[in-house]
């Protein structure tokens, strides 16, 4: 005589199939961008990290279309403040190359990237940085 299968073995079965499956079909997370050599510099002020609380500077992480100095947290310069634009590839190249230019009245002391490929570079890094 055969015994049908119990209706729990049954849906335990059927459950741990589901959770195989779902296993299998989650797309594997991206790996961490690489910051540029340049970049090196910047961490004794900045985190690149989701969540990061500020250093002596903002978090950089996800500063790539964020308003300047919009992050909450951070007491940010009037000049910064006053300069409000969004931060883009463009405008994080320029303040690199030359923060004092860009940004009259900031208080990040840096005095520039050696040239604008080296702050494209830095710029491109911060704008993949994103959740």
């Amino acid at each position: 005589m055969t015994l049908a299968p119990r209706p729990r073995t049954l849906l335990l079965a059927a459950l741990a199939a589901a959770a195989a499956t779902a296993a299998v079909a989650q797309p594997a997370a991206a790996p961490a961008p690489t910051p540029p050599a340049d970049f090196s510099s910047c961490g004794f002020c900045h985190e690149v990290k989701l969540g990061a609380a500020a250093s002596l500077g903002p978090n950089l992480f996800g500063v790539g279309g964020r308003k300047a100095g919009g992050l909450d947290g951070y007491d940010y310069s009037d000049g910064m403040k006053k300069y409000g634009q969004v931060w883009t590839a463009d405008t994080l190249a320029a303040f690199v190359l030359d923060p004092a230019k860009a940004v009259p009245g900031n208080k990040m002391d840096f005095p520039g990237a050696n040239d604008a490929a080296s702050a494209k570079a830095i710029a491109d890094y911060l704008m993949s940085l994103k959740p």
